[in-house]
């Protein structure tokens, strides 16, 4: 293992924790990584790490090593970036964590053009309805439906906003009657979205002003996707962003309702750690999503 690729390996050890969980993020046995540590604290004279049964900590030394090693690998990111931008080129691992309606609805097609235009891009997709820590977890950039960042650290990049409407199926609505006004939403079979405020209440802002509403039902999911199959198959009401259910609703398998009431819409963020030492790929990455899917 070359001197990056050891540093790169011991921040990874620190960032997850564990010399298990680096090896498996590296994929790479627990003996090199192990072994790399090792080698480090030969090199450095100097204990990193303190290893007991249960836990693993940073020494004194370690937090200086530390951050010499991630200092290094960013100096080390940012002039390999610029000579291959002075090449026209733009290469290297990217790893982003996304959802996974969000990606299967938006992202696939605009990932697979993105490498076509930088094939010196190797990426790699996280798929998961859940925050991910990016440092931890060792991702360059995570797309989320909404800017909820608790990490002041981190940097929200806006690509997109998605309207949400109410819809079901036509034969729902032939059976239980269409609403016109939100309130009586409290007598249909609603399907909430789990993830947000969308579990708890349904927001609508309309020309006799703001109501809530108390979505209840016998199916939720913390899917959007899955909330839409259960809405074509006759379940109940959903309230989902209108990219997920698209083409449903173009060939009339669903149908939206309330259209004087509007629903908050949902943002599409680019996350990141931090706009000092960004890697050439993460930069580009998010001026891609920009302009794809704002023309979107």
């Amino acid at each position: 293992m070359d001197s990056r690729e050891a540093l790169r390996c011991f921040c990874r050890v620190v960032e997850t924790g564990s010399l298990a969980a680096a090896a498996r993020d590296l994929d790479l046995s627990p003996s090199v990584v192990t072994k790399t540590v090792q080698s480090l604290e030969e090199w450095t004279t100097s204990r990193l790490l303190a290893r007991t049964t249960r836990r693993m900590q940073l020494t004194e030394a370690g937090e200086q090593f530390y951050a010499y090693a991630r200092r290094v690998l960013a100096d080390t990111e940012q002039t390999l970036a610029a000579l291959q931008a002075s090449r026209g080129a733009i290469g290297g691992r990217l790893v982003v964590a996304a959802p996974v309606s969000l990606t299967l609805c938006l992202l696939a097609p605009q990932l697979h053009a993105f490498q076509d235009e930088h094939p010196g891009v190797e990426l790699e997709l996280r798929l998961s309805d859940r925050p991910v820590d990016l440092l931890r977890e060792g991702v360059d950039l995570a797309v989320r439906g909404q800017a909820q960042l608790d990490d002041s650290s981190l940097v929200a990049a806006p690509l997109m906003v998605m309207q949400r409407r109410v819809a079901a199926a036509p034969a729902y609505w032939d059976r239980v009657g269409r609403p016109a006004h939100p309130r009586e939403l409290v007598a249909r079979d609603c399907l909430p979205y789990l993830g947000g405020s969308d579990a708890l209440r349904w927001q609508f802002d309309g020309p006799d002003g703001r109501h809530e509403v108390e979505p209840r039902g016998r199916f939720r999911a913390d899917n959007s996707l899955l909330l839409v199959d259960a809405m074509i198959r006759g379940a109940g009401v959903g309230l989902v962003p209108v990219p997920m259910m698209a083409a449903p609703l173009a060939d009339g398998r669903l149908e939206a309702v309330l259209p004087e009431h509007r629903v908050e819409p949902r943002g599409v963020w680019a996350v990141y750690p931090s706009r000092e030492h960004l890697p050439e790929r993460v930069r580009a990455f998010v001026q891609f999503l920009r302009q794809r899917l704002a023309q979107g």
